[in-house]
């Protein structure tokens, strides 16, 4: 009995350490098998996906066929239908018979009616595409405004690292200086404050970026990885004075010239109503044995109807697009010198600031290490000339990331993207 339960549990013993090595090497190779390589992704790749995939985009365009569906039926050469009407009778009296009659009529199109019918209907097309145009402005516009916030995330961790190293210098230096009896060990409490400090800053920046990243996915669609690629550097030079002369390239004043195409056409449709309709009619019968063949022609006599609100009301509409393509003409160039007027000015002072004041706190950050280094300041002077370094970065991270913004801005006012 007890070489048995020796057995038993050297058998236990083992299955155990089996199920031990085998959930070890599964939990190790799960991130091995379900790791992906990042999609590095840059701003032109980015806006490229948005035009593909969007879904607003997406939708906008079938409405576009949906609009190209009616052309075909504005297109056909008679706009109604045959009718045919079919009469039997029973005739009793002195000689009986049966009668029947069959008419067939055809309505016709004035002259001139069909072609505004298609003018119409293709001004219908043109309004979705410029709607459609519009969507796509507006999701570049975002996925522009987001991709630029990942990369501002992006700087302002690098910058909390490299403020996170210098700290983690600083508090070197303390303790090699507190160990050979220079400082106090205030210097080294102080010092590793500020590391704690500077490591939560990189911790906040980093959860910061991932949300970015994470929005900037879920609005590209995509599943994998990505690695944001791009500098708030990268701005390009916009010709603001060429982007002036796209205010008439709006899709909102193309949408009112479609609309205005439309109008035009309902105002001709409109004033062929004062002209009679007309058709044709063929008609065969048997009465009594005879056959009867006949045809002719009917006229409608407009004599009450003459299209008069129709061509009012088109006639009306008209004008108060053509009032509203004016007001929103000037409405977009306003809105394009107003973003271009800050785009210039936040990329001068931008660039200004960059030229002069970086390079003299790259300097004074050397100067107080050095400083500190050798006794010649104490260590609350050096972490002040940190904190201002490291204020001093990221005002320049804020004016470059208002500079891309409103560059951002500029585009999708003129409606002009890379």
């Amino acid at each position: 009995m007890r070489a048995v339960t020796i057995r038993v549990l050297k058998a236990e013993v083992f299955m155990n350490r089996f199920t031990i090595l085998a959930a070890c090497a599964f939990f190790l190779a799960l991130p091995l098998a379900g790791q992906r390589q990042p999609v590095a992704l840059t701003l032109d790749e980015a806006l490229e996906r948005a035009r593909r995939s969007s879904p607003s985009v997406v939708l906008a365009r079938m409405q576009i066929d949906e609009a190209r569906a009616r052309v075909a039926g504005a297109s056909l050469l008679l706009s109604s239908n045959p009718s045919l009407e079919i009469e039997t009778g029973r005739r009793t009296g002195e000689s009986s018979s049966t009668d029947y009659g069959l008419e067939v009529s055809q309505e016709l199109d004035l002259p001139g009616r069909r072609g505004a019918r298609i003018d119409a209907a293709r001004a219908v097309v043109t309004q979705e595409e410029q709607r459609a145009r519009d969507a796509e402005r507006e999701a570049l516009h975002e996925i522009a405004t987001t991709f630029l916030r990942a990369v501002e995330a992006s700087e302002r961790a690098v910058a909390t690292e490299s403020a996170r190293l210098l700290a983690e210098e600083t508090l070197r230096i303390a303790e090699s200086r507190y160990a050979a009896g220079d400082v106090a060990q205030l210097d080294v409490n102080l010092a590793r404050t500020a590391v704690a400090h500077a490591e939560a800053d990189v911790r906040i920046a980093n959860a910061t970026l991932t949300g970015h990243v994470t929005h900037l996915q879920i609005l590209l669609g995509m599943t994998d990885p990505v690695n944001i690629v791009g500098s708030l550097h990268e701005s390009d030079i916009v010709p603001t004075a060429d982007l002036l002369l796209r205010a008439w390239d709006r899709p909102e004043v193309r949408v009112l010239d479609a609309l205005i195409e439309e109008a035009e056409a309902e105002r001709r449709i409109a004033r062929t109503l004062r002209w009679p309709d007309f058709g044709l009619r063929a008609a065969y019968e048997s009465e009594e044995g005879d056959r009867i063949v006949r045809g002719g022609v009917g006229f409608t006599l407009p004599f009450f109807n003459r299209g008069q609100e129709a061509a009012a009301v088109a006639s009306a509409r008209l004008e108060r697009l053509r009032v509203q393509r004016d007001a929103v003409t000037r409405k977009v160039e306003a809105e394009i010198r107003g973003a271009a007027a800050t785009y210039d000015g936040l990329r001068a002072v931008a660039a200004e600031y960059e030229r002069t004041v970086i390079p003299l706190i790259e300097e004074n950050e050397r100067l107080a290490l050095e400083s500190y280094e050798v006794g010649q300041i104490g260590l609350a002077d050096l972490l002040l000339v940190r904190r201002e370094a490291l204020e001093a970065r990221r005002s320049l991270i804020d004016q470059l990331i208002e500079t891309r913004l409103a560059e951002a801005d500029l585009r999708a006012a003129a409606g002009v993207w890379k």
